[in-house]
Parts: structure tokens; sequence; C-alpha cells
């Protein structure tokens, strides 16, 4: 029965199945970092309502750090 399929046809088979296999490793790897992105979005969203609450609040921004009150920097270096 192995021996019925032509090579033509074996090629085809198998060129179908590396197309299956690469839409389904891309599938994986959207899945997988479903949860990834969102955590990021979600991320991106917050720093952005601390800007808009800083600038409110009318703390000055200079470059890419916050002159007085950098939220991801809320530690004193003590040394």
């Amino acid at each position: 029965m192995e021996s019925e399929i032509t090579l033509e046809d074996m090629a085809k088979q198998i060129k179908e199945l590396d197309s299956q296999l690469a839409d389904m490793k891309k599938e994986y790897r959207e899945r997988k970092l479903l949860g990834l992105r969102s955590a990021m979005d979600a991320r991106k969203s917050a720093e952005e309502a601390v800007r808009e609450e800083l600038k409110a609040l009318g703390v000055a921004h200079r470059g890419y750090a916050w002159s007085s009150a950098d939220p991801f920097n809320l530690y004193t270096k003590w040394y």
C-alpha cells in the first residue's frame, strides 16, 4: 500500500503538512503570548494614567524621568 503513492503525491502531502504545521506553530505562539500581551497593555495603560495624574498635579517632566516624583523610583538611597 505504501508503494502505491507516487513521489509527486508524497511531495504534495509533505508540503501540505508543512503548511499545516507552520499555521499551528503560529497559533501556538499567539495563544502562548496572549496573557503576556494583555499584561503589557494593562501596564502601558497604567503608566499612562500615572503620567496623566502627575501632569494634573503639576509635577514637572524633564526628559524621560519625572523630576520630583518618579513612581518607579520610590526608594531612597541611604549611601
